[in-house]
């Protein structure tokens, strides 16, 4: 039932459940009931409740230590992504500030880095292999003012990768960065092997040593035969084998030069008088002897 109360000139609609009529009372009357009856709590809205529902949870809170590891692992990203763009400032800048030289690709590789990476050889690298450092990435793209800012910042030359054992000199090498590998094997200005080179003619089948471009006795060759030609192009002395047998074919080698860390190189063999080896450049014994007992690891080698 509903009941019209005037109070003081304001009139409140009060159900009971009961049938008995309540009496009118006056305001400020201290009654049970009346007061929460006069001032009913408002309902929330339907808006308010929506907001409320879809209030965001409280953010959890981050312990230092991984807040630490978050930024030190984009600091890392960082420091990949200047050394890769050649980013010299960058790169002196963020080593002083106390970065690793010797800092390891992160595993999984940042998606940035990963799409920064794809169009190089470097690609394999970030996808198939553990361990790439900063001066691996610097030798195998030839920027080579990076990898001496690196490796005067005590970068670790011989660091290698953990699935094939690559390092920064292989990486040069088979980049074909010159400059990089020269630099990796310690070749100082006007030292022996910067003023050596070797020139190979392979459609004249002979070889010439120069020294401080003055060239010297020219000598026959014989170079790769059809389907194993000997590639083209300019190449470091990496590695010296007096006594060297081929891993791949199991011929004797005898004085080997090997260039690049690639699998060929000159050495001593048979000259039929025409280009009769797997990809190598042989010579005469005597020939041969010569160049490795003078020609130092370093000296570059063209072929053309």
């Amino acid at each position: 039932m509903r009941h019209a109360i005037n109070l003081a000139g304001v009139y409140v609609l009060v159900c009971c459940a009961s049938a008995e009529e309540p009496l009118p009372v006056p305001l400020g009357t201290a009654t049970p009931g009346l007061e929460a009856l006069s001032s009913p709590t408002p309902a929330p809205s339907p808006a308010a409740e929506s907001q409320t529902s879809n209030s965001p949870s409280p953010i959890p809170a981050v312990s230092p230590e991984v807040a630490s590891d978050a930024s030190h692992l984009a600091d890392v990203n960082a420091f990949f992504t200047a050394v890769f763009r050649n980013e010299k400032d960058r790169v002196c800048k963020m080593l002083a500030n106390g970065t690793n030289p010797n800092e390891v690709m992160p595993v999984p590789v940042d998606h940035a880095v990963n799409e920064l990476f794809q169009p190089t050889i470097l690609n394999y690298f970030v996808s198939g292999e553990r361990g790439l450092t900063p001066l691996m990435v610097a030798a195998t793209l030839g920027h080579r003012e990076i990898a001496e800012i690196l490796l005067q910042a005590g970068a670790e030359p011989n660091a290698r990768t953990k699935r094939h054992g690559t390092n920064a000199l292989w990486l040069a090498g088979y980049a074909g960065k010159t400059d990089v590998t020269k630099l990796l094997l310690g070749v100082q200005p006007g030292s022996e092997a910067d003023r050596m080179r070797i020139e190979v003619d392979l459609s004249a089948q002979t070889a010439r040593l120069f020294i401080d471009d003055i060239g010297e006795e020219t000598v026959p060759i014989s170079s790769g035969r059809k389907g194993h030609p000997t590639p083209t192009g300019e190449f470091v002395v990496t590695n010296k084998h007096r006594q060297w047998t081929s891993t791949i074919y199991g011929a004797s080698m005898p004085f080997y030069l090997r260039l690049s860390c690639r699998a060929f190189g000159l050495h001593a063999g048979p000259l039929p008088g025409y280009p009769a080896s797997h990809g190598c450049i042989r010579l005469k014994k005597k020939d041969a002897q010569t160049l490795f007992e003078r020609v130092p690891v370093g000296t570059v080698v063209f072929i053309k």
